[in-house]
């Protein structure tokens, strides 16, 4: 692979988890889910989410989460490395602000690592697996 491909790689795994971070702040979840492979694996352990089976059930708890919240996601500092032309993984810094109008939580301000794995499929990149391990979690009870 040369190096201007590389460069390329890397840049459109860039935007896909840039797409991830808009398209779950603006509750666009018919694009959000179409950010990740059929199959892909997801680790909501630390998240108290814990595993789920597979992409449709990511995007429902998703969905169920934050109904009625509003979120904004960042993700910071991304580390991609590609591992074949088709595979890679990435670990992103990350912050999330969340406030719901009603439920047991007001509000939610957390900080931690996104660890990701990525493939590409017919000539685009999608999110292969998905694991979230937070560092610090500040919670505001309802």
């Amino acid at each position: 692979m040369e190096l201007a491909e590389k460069l390329d790689a890397v840049e459109e795994i860039k935007k896909l988890k840039a797409r991830y971070f808009r398209f779950v702040d603006t509750k666009q979840f018919d694009a959000f889910r179409d950010l990740f492979l059929p199959e892909a694996r997801f680790d909501g352990e630390g998240t108290g989410m814990g595993p789920i089976a597979d992409r449709d059930a990511f995007i429902a708890q998703s969905i169920a989460g934050l109904t009625g919240c509003v979120s904004v996601h960042h993700g910071h500092c991304p580390e991609v490395e590609l591992d074949s032309e088709t595979t890679a993984t990435g670990i992103w810094a990350m912050e999330d602000m969340l406030q719901w109008e009603a439920g047991p939580v007001r509000s939610l301000h957390g900080m931690g690592h996104y660890h990701e794995t990525y493939e590409k499929r017919d000539g685009r990149w999608y999110i292969a697996s998905w694991q979230l391990k937070r560092l610090r979690v500040d919670m505001v009870p309802a």
